[in-house]
């Protein structure tokens, strides 16, 4: 058991810095008009959002910090922590949503999804916004509502593919966990 425990902990790390490269390095590979949709897809948050909805509260909310350590080490470091409290933000309403709607297919993904990128980009905002930081890390310093709108649409439609394709690489490990979490809930 807690050898299926280390191995979809290194795999949930393996797709955390997989999106920490499509995040960072991969967006200023292509022309400007398609990195700049690219460039809105939050890859670290879409990560959070799937390890949340595996009902696994722990693993989520460390999930989140992680991502966010790593998002502010790539980020220039302008305010460690705002990225990380947004994505345990992210985290723990993906895994609440998950906790109430016990059915896991494509709508209550998207739900996730969507509170989530909201979420996260508005916490965003408002720290900055608080810290009196300008806004190079999010949406080129543009204003709150096509932030959330354009962040929402390009998140939405990259959850789709990746969900898939992460199914496939951390299935086992997921429905393993999700039968226990049912038996436990049963149980009380």
């Amino acid at each position: 058991m807690e050898k299926e425990s280390r191995g979809s902990t290194l795999k949930i790390l393996g797709c955390l810095l997989v999106a920490a490269f499509l995040q960072t390095t991969l967006v200023q590979q292509f022309p400007q008009s398609l990195g700049q949709w690219l460039g809105r897809i939050d890859w670290l948050m879409l990560v959070t959002v799937y390890v949340g909805l595996q009902r696994d509260p722990i693993k989520s909310l460390l999930t989140g910090t992680a991502a966010g350590i790593i998002h502010d080490s790539f980020s220039g470091g302008q305010a460690i922590g705002v990225s990380g409290f947004a994505y345990v933000l992210a985290a723990y309403i993906s895994h609440r949503i998950a906790t109430f709607i016990v059915v896991d297919n494509l709508l209550v993904r998207i739900l996730a999804v969507a509170a989530a990128s909201v979420v996260d980009t508005v916490v965003r905002f408002f720290f900055y916004w608080l810290l009196k930081i300008e806004l190079p890390v999010l949406a080129g310093g543009r204003t709150v509502a096509p932030a959330i709108v354009f962040g929402l649409f390009a998140n939405l439609i990259a959850s789709i593919l990746l969900y898939l394709l992460m199914d496939r690489f951390i299935k086992k490990d997921a429905t393993l966990r999700m039968r226990r979490n049912e038996a436990r809930r049963r149980r009380i």
